[in-house]
């Protein structure tokens, strides 16, 4: 499914991801553990077109999307969900979360039911600005979002951040039931215990990554 090859990425003159390969197969959870600066998020922005690759590949499908804009690697079915969440304060909760379907021109293929079961709070938000909305709120959010076209793979940036214990255990468990219908992630997380359920797991250091 997502397969990288010795991708080279910096950030100014910070050789952020040095050499990275590594694959996520269909239906494949692949954690990624590292502390803040390890080049976690800089390997999810290079996957999903948000900075540039120096060198190396990213080969989805056996396509190569290297050079593909961001918008292009949405459409072939990666939702992301970013550490800052990247929330629209113009709109309302429930538009963010739709917002994926409308820029595809695809139809809701998760639908509200399914967030409700994972956070039955979220009832009470639609209406609201997400920038109201705390800090877990605001993760549950970009999260529901990534989900709402129906992704095949979803590259997670500490989507744990914020949420509370129950929440965090409901969220799982939805990911492990949706691995057996074939759903994939990369999950970045500085928290290795928060990863212990992934079929593999990688730590990053300095921009290195190594299998565990």
């Amino acid at each position: 499914m997502l397969k990288i090859e010795k991708l080279n990425v910096y950030r100014g003159y910070i050789h952020a991801d040095v050499d990275i390969s590594f694959e996520v197969k269909k239906g494949e959870m692949v954690g990624i553990f590292g502390s803040n600066g390890a080049g976690k998020t800089t390997l999810l922005q290079s996957i999903m077109g948000l900075v540039p690759v120096q060198s190396g590949s990213v080969n989805y499908n056996g396509s190569e999307i290297t050079t593909f804009p961001p918008h292009k690697i949405a459409r072939l079915g990666i939702g992301y969900v970013p550490e800052d969440r990247r929330l629209i304060s113009e709109v309302t909760v429930e538009e963010n979360i739709l917002i994926p379907c409308w820029g595809k021109g695809m139809p809701q293929r998760v639908k509200f039911n399914t967030f409700e079961e994972i956070f039955p709070g979220i009832k009470k938000l639609y209406g609201k600005s997400g920038e109201l909305c705390s800090g877990g709120e605001q993760m549950l959010i970009a999260i529901f979002r990534a989900l709402s076209s129906g992704p095949d793979l979803l590259l997670l940036d500490e989507c744990y951040e914020g949420l509370s214990g129950v929440v965090r255990d409901s969220w799982t468990g939805y990911l492990l039931e949706e691995r057996k219908k074939g759903l994939s992630g990369l999950i970045a997380e500085s928290n290795r215990a928060f990863l212990t359920w992934c079929d593999k797991l990688y730590q990053i250091e300095r921009g290195i990554l190594t299998p565990l």
